[in-house]
């Protein structure tokens, strides 16, 4: 009874809230997810997920791609087997934080076909990698990777209940800890002044991305989308090649995010932006890829150190501009409270103060040369006076 309530529960949000590779989420497997419970619509931050996460063997991922709300009937095999493992339902839009980017054990699987070919394959591929890693060392994820119409009857009473959720846990908030204007305007969240990215992610591979505006992404024909409404927390994707900064951002009125991925590598004891991709909607689909500029103008700093410039960055392709204004920006952390000091693009030494130096010393040359002439000028040192023989000057011609 306690996994069919918290299937219905489960089936129940996915009908009510549209997600595009969001949530909410189905956890199922190790009894370890117990400890993990929470109230109704409390989320799991980075760090339960990071723990969730590293606990496991192996983890499984089902992508369900269908417009379809699930329902309990398309699933039996996937109930009957569920009846005794550990259910946890996540009522978040996206995880934080993305098994593979934790666990070198994730398998990604999309289901589709018919509900009972799917239903053979989440209980199949489960089964298998139960055999192979032991019981209670598997964990599944079921998710929804394609937007869903709401439900009218439901909707008043979830955007109630969720609302009501958020205004409890901001009054609780505000009584303990009222964050100042200066925080609030800091942290982008007074008027979206500044834009704030701050993930944490693995041990050395925090990231930390601030700007004066919010980023705006141009398009050749004119089109501007202003990105000044970051869902979720940014989250860090450590690849084999690059670390990877995701950002997610509202769309306008529409159910899609926008995902920024912006690369960073590290080699020779120093970091540097390598470019940054633009997804629309579906995260399986490639997206719009644009290149952060040449070095030596790409940003770029000593492991340990951030950069800091005062001019606009510029992600450029052929069609479009990804632009960030007075951008300060650093990878690799260990601590992501405040940033270290800068690498400044301007630099110690900018073109007027080079040609300055350059003019002083063409002038020292100068004068150096005019000394020496003045001092290889003879004078004559024999006077004549009337006491004294005429002197007298040869002269040869």
């Amino acid at each position: 009874m306690r996994f069919k309530h918290c299937l219905m529960s489960f089936l129940y949000l996915i009908y009510n809230v549209g997600a595009n590779l969001e949530g909410p989420f189905l956890f199922f497997g190790p009894k370890s997810l117990e400890k993990y419970r929470r109230p109704a619509l409390k989320f799991l931050d980075q760090d339960d997920l990071m723990k969730i996460y590293s606990e496991q063997a192996a983890i499984v991922v089902f992508n369900n791609q269908d417009s379809v709300p699930l329902s309990g009937a398309y699933f039996p095999r996937l109930s009957k087997m569920l009846e005794t493992q550990t259910v946890l339902v996540l009522p978040q839009d996206f995880l934080d934080v993305h098994p593979d980017y934790i666990s070198n054990e994730t398998q990604m699987l999309t289901l589709q076909g018919p509900w009972s070919e799917r239903d053979a394959q989440m209980t199949g591929t489960f089964a298998r990698l139960q055999d192979i890693y032991g019981d209670g060392r598997v964990l599944g994820i079921l998710g929804n990777s394609v937007s869903q119409s709401q439900s009218g009857d439901y909707e008043v009473d979830w955007a109630r209940v969720k609302r009501q959720a958020n205004n409890d846990s901001t009054t609780s908030t505000t009584s303990t800890n009222a964050p100042t204007t200066q925080e609030e305007e800091k942290s982008g969240r007074g008027g979206q002044k500044q834009a704030l990215y701050n993930a944490t992610g693995p041990p050395g591979k925090g990231a930390l991305v601030q700007s004066s505006g919010p980023p705006e992404l141009r398009f050749s024909n004119g089109t501007v989308i202003v990105l000044d409404a970051p869902v979720g927390e940014p989250t860090v994707k450590p690849t084999r090649l690059y670390t990877i900064l995701v950002v997610r951002f509202a769309h306008g009125d529409s159910r899609d995010k926008i995902t920024v991925e912006f690369s960073f590598k590290q080699a020779a004891g120093w970091w540097s932006a390598v470019g940054a991709e633009v997804k629309f909607g579906n995260l399986e689909t490639s997206g719009l890829n644009l290149k952060a500029p040449a070095p030596p103008d790409a940003p770029a700093a000593v492991l340990g150190r951030s950069y800091h410039c005062s001019q606009p960055l510029v992600y450029s392709a052929e069609d479009a501009t990804l632009t960030l204004p007075d951008i300060q920006m650093q990878i690799f952390m260990d601590n992501t409270e405040a940033f270290a000091d800068a690498f400044d693009c301007i630099g110690f030494t900018t073109v007027p103060i080079w040609s300055g130096l350059m003019v002083t010393f063409i002038l020292l040359i100068g004068l150096g040369i005019s000394l020496s002439m003045i001092m290889d000028i003879k004078t004559m040192d024999r006077f004549e006076n009337n006491r004294s023989k005429q002197l007298t000057i040869t002269v040869s011609e």
